[in-house]
């Protein structure tokens, strides 16, 4: 397939060449990355808005709230899929270099590490269907479910982002939400046909995985062997300290709209759910810079840590600045923007979206201290007790929250959450002398 040659790693004359090339050649590697991600970033929800903007209509808000309900559910078992791998092996095949076999090496232990625990989880799955009442009443849902997990297990987003090799893979991701957003106007016309949301969305999901990890083994970053028990074995632990994180990410996440559910009705969930994605929508902007930078920054701290001092500053200011201005515009214009894409029926949704707004430049502060300096760092026991801390908040203020003021509580407590990470993290990062030390000798280093 023309175009993807780029894909292939170039082989290495010498060890100097695992380092990135400094000057233009790398900042042009990095903005190319970071815009690939950008479009993947921004298709991830502008695209999901254009359905909600079509299934709110034909839905309806209970019956939408159902399925937002059922995607933020199995939500927590595509969690465990993905396990600590988005973060954990990125920063392992960024560090490794341009040694193909070994990246592949690792590569392949962590895709079947992925698909022991999409066994685990489907097998989980099918037991709660049969047993349990809440699962059983939606099982046309849940039953589509089981796809959507496959189809996470699938897809190797931790090595492109290693391979710092997004353009190919973005296009292959945006594609497959266009065709997602095509078979549902063609497909789902009443409430009958909500669970067919699911089923569109988990095929579509495989299916890109499938066609990802055919072209890495076309263009010989999958070189294949069969994976040994023990590696596997390593992947899968050394995962398992961030999997600590993105579990507590996953409760004041993904937890609080579930919770929303079960104490205020699929209404309530509706209105959250359309809130949050419009949240995420312009946030979105954001998230392709730190995605970008982690590996290269994991590899500078690896090779040359002074060095990234001078990346760090501008990543930090750009996105507070950049975040500062999606939240005023998130707080001015959520009328608008709630009835846009959910119509009349959704503007309770309006003040949910207030409270909501002030997550982006809340957020950009955890972001960056968290992705960007306390990872490649390796400081995972601080990161995983902030977040985790962050968790047990979030369970602690939650249901009171909710009770008291409706789907308005779960803004206020991902917001609240969300402010303690924050903060915490700027306590820790500017308690261990971080900015003292590596920041200014960095950038003496680079003006000099």
């Amino acid at each position: 397939m023309p175009g993807l040659d780029f894909l292939r790693r170039k082989p290495s004359n010498s060890a100097a060449e695992a380092v990135p090339p400094a000057g233009g050649h790398a900042r042009a590697g990095l903005i190319g990355n970071i815009t690939a991600l950008g479009f993947l970033q921004i298709s991830a929800y502008v695209l999901p808005l254009a359905i909600a903007a079509y299934t709110t209509r034909v839905l309806g808000v209970a019956d939408w709230g159902h399925v937002a309900l059922t995607q933020m559910v199995l939500s927590f078992f595509c969690l465990v899929v993905s396990w600590g791998f988005s973060w954990s092996a990125t920063r392992k095949i960024a560090a490794i270099g341009d040694d193909p076999h070994e990246v592949s090496r690792v590569a392949i232990a962590t895709i079947a590490g992925q698909v022991i625990l999409a066994g685990l989880m489907g097998a989980l799955l099918l037991v709660l269907i049969e047993t349990v009442p809440f699962f059983a009443d939606a099982a046309p849902f849940y039953a589509w479910g089981l796809v959507v997990i496959a189809g996470t297990a699938l897809f190797p987003n931790w090595l492109l982002q290693g391979l710092e090799r997004m353009k190919a893979f973005s296009a292959i991701q945006i594609g497959g939400r266009i065709l997602t957003l095509v078979l549902i106007i063609l497909l789902v016309h009443a409430p009958d046909d909500a669970p067919l949301i699911i089923a569109i969305q988990g095929t579509v999901s495989l299916v890109a995985g499938f066609v990802s990890v055919w072209l890495l083994h076309r263009d010989g970053i999958l070189i294949w062997s069969r994976p040994s028990a023990r590696d596997i074995f390593e992947e899968i632990k050394e995962g398992s300290a961030i999997f600590l994180s993105t579990t507590a990410i996953g409760i004041y996440v993904n937890l609080t709209p579930v919770i929303l559910g079960f104490l205020a009705g699929p209404v309530a969930v509706g209105q959250f759910a359309l809130a949050d994605r419009i949240r995420q929508a312009a946030q979105s902007v954001l998230q392709p810079v730190s995605t970008a930078l982690f590996p290269r920054i994991s590899r500078l701290v690896a090779s040359d840590p002074r060095s990234a001092a001078p990346l760090l500053k501008i990543s930090g200011i750009g996105l507070v600045v950049i975040s500062t201005g999606i939240t005023g515009a998130l707080w001015v214009l959520a009328p608008q923007f709630v009835v846009l894409i959910g119509g009349q029926q959704f503007a309770a949704a309006a003040e949910v979206l207030r409270w909501l707004a002030f997550l982006p430049v809340v957020m950009s502060f955890s972001t960056f201290l968290g992705l960007q300096i306390l990872l490649p760092n390796k400081r995972t026991k601080a990161f995983n007790t902030i977040l985790v801390s962050g968790g047990i908040l979030s369970l602690v203020i939650i249901a009171p929250l909710i009770k008291t003021f409706g789907p308005e509580g779960a803004a206020m407590t991902l917001l609240i959450v969300e402010g303690f990470v924050s903060v915490s993290m700027v306590i820790y990062v500017l308690k261990t002398g971080y900015f003292r030390g590596h920041w200014h000798t960095g950038l003496a280093a680079a003006s000099a």
